[in-house]
This record gives structure tokens, C-alpha cells and sequence, in this order.
């Protein structure tokens, strides 16, 4: 048994917060996949993943039909009273409105089987004239260090090379990350890259491994952080012989032309 329930709502800016929880009921659980419905009187404005247990999105907050969907992740699990999901954010059109998490919301234990659990969920009647009102704090903060996974797998990406990476933010929350990679024997200059909008798992375009990969999160007061991977492979097999090679054909260049000299030098002695 576990329950999906709303935390209580406040108003920011005009906006409306509504934090959504999950209280575990004593069981560890791992997956979460919820609905929620709102009526005409709502408009669904954004959301803020700072604090959450999820960990690894598998889809963020999106609307379909009036209906706001999302699924992730909290990995090695969860057992709490107060775990928060997603802070959703919400214009008022009218005072009162109506907000229910639906039934065919989805928890699933951290068993290794993806077992389902029993759920309660909750409706909640908001009156935009008792809301609490939150003061506004500027974010000066950039999102939480992170880590980026090279991998490959011959199941997806058609076995190609590939980034994982994630990152959370306290305040404002992530809006969108950036990829760059360059390849080079030295670290490049940040303004020498050519970042473009991502999203994890990314597809590296240099399969030869031989590229800094840098990886940009930026909140949603602008604030960035940037992470990167050195270059796994610098040169090919082939490219090392060549190298070599020419190193010893330039040796000997100048051994024998050094000869020569030395050579003609005696010669005028």
C-alpha cells in the first residue's frame, strides 16, 4: 500500500504551487508513474524538480488532454511519509479550482520485479484566496555538481557510443542541458565550443572517443554548470605507428645530415 497525495499549496509571483508527495506506508518503492486531472479553472504552467526523490526522469511533467503525466526513477529506492515527486505550477483563471491525482497512477516496489502497489490517491478543492504566499528567492545558485556515463550497448543505439547524465537544482530547478565535444590533445577553451541543446542519453557524433565531451545544465534562472570527459582514445593504432615512425625516419635525418657535416668539417681540417 502506498499513497500519492498533495502537500499543501502556495502562491508565488501569482502563481500557484502544488507540491505532490508519496507516503511509502513503510514499503521500499522505486517507480512512480502518476496522473493528475485539473479543471478549466488551472492552466498548467510549469514545474520544478528541485527536492525530488525521483533521480532519473524517465518522462517529465507534460499535458495531454488536460491531463498531467510523468514517470521516473528513484534509485535504490524509497521509504518515507513526505517524499516529494514534483512541485506543478498553475495559473488561476478563477478562484476556486479542483485538482485529483487519477487512479491509474502507478507505484512499484523496489523488490527487482517491478511489483505493483496498492494506491491511494486524493482529490484536493484549492481556494486561490487562502493560499499561503511564498516570498521570492532569487536563485544565484547553479545546479548540483554531476558526473557523466560513457557507455554502449549492442541492444540500443545501434551500439554506438553514448552520454548519460543527470543533475538536480535547490531552487529553480534544471530547464535544459547543452552538449559540446572537440576533439585536441589539450583541454579547449570553453568559447572555442559549439554547444547545442541535449537531452540524456545522448549520441556522441565522435564514435572514435578521441573528443573532451563537455556537458552544460542550465537552471531556470540561468545559471550553469558545466561538467566534462576527457578524450578515452587520443590516436589509432595506425596513427601511433605512423608517429613513430616518421620520429624514427627524422632521427635518422638528422643523424645522417649531422654526419655529413661533421664529415666535411674534418675534411677542410
Amino acid at each position: 500500500m502506498a499513497k500519492i497525495y498533495f502537500g499543501e499549496p502556495s502562491s508565488v509571483n501569482k502563481k500557484i504551487i502544488v507540491p505532490i508527495h508519496i507516503d511509502s506506508e513503510g514499503e521500499s518503492v522505486n517507480a512512480f508513474e502518476v496522473k493528475i486531472k485539473f479543471s478549466d479553472s488551472l492552466i498548467f504552467r510549469d514545474f520544478q524538480e528541485a527536492g525530488s526523490i525521483i533521480n532519473f526522469w524517465i518522462e517529465k511533467p507534460f499535458i495531454q488532454n488536460n491531463i498531467i503525466q510523468f514517470s521516473g526513477v528513484s534509485i535504490g529506492g524509497y521509504i518515507g511519509k513526505k517524499g516529494l515527486l514534483i512541485n506543478l505550477i498553475f495559473e488561476a483563471k478563477k478562484d476556486k479550482a479542483l485538482i485529483e491525482i487519477l487512479p491509474l497512477s502507478k507505484v512499484l516496489l523496489n523488490d527487482g520485479s517491478g511489483t505493483s502497489v496498492e494506491l491511494k490517491v486524493e482529490k484536493k478543492f484549492l481556494d486561490n484566496q487562502k493560499l499561503k504566499v511564498q516570498e521570492v528567492i532569487e536563485d544565484k545558485y547553479p545546479p548540483e555538481s554531476f558526473k557523466i556515463y560513457l557507455s554502449r550497448n549492442k541492444e540500443i543505439f545501434g551500439n554506438k557510443y553514448f552520454i548519460v547524465f543527470n543533475t538536480t537544482d535547490k531552487q529553480s530547478g534544471i530547464a535544459y542541458y547543452e552538449v559540446a565535444e572537440k576533439q585536441g590533445f589539450i583541454k579547449p577553451n570553453l568559447k572555442d565550443l559549439n554547444f547545442v541543446k541535449a537531452e540524456s542519453p545522448h549520441i556522441l557524433k565522435d564514435q572514435t572517443l578521441r573528443s573532451y565531451i563537455f556537458v552544460k545544465a542550465v537552471d531556470k534562472a540561468g545559471n550553469e554548470r558545466i561538467e566534462y570527459l576527457s578524450p578515452k582514445k587520443i590516436l589509432s593504432f595506425d596513427e601511433i605507428f605512423s608517429l613513430v615512425f616518421l620520429a624514427i625516419f627524422m632521427y635518422l635525418l638528422i643523424k645522417l645530415i649531422k654526419d655529413k657535416w661533421i664529415v666535411k668539417f674534418l675534411r677542410r681540417k
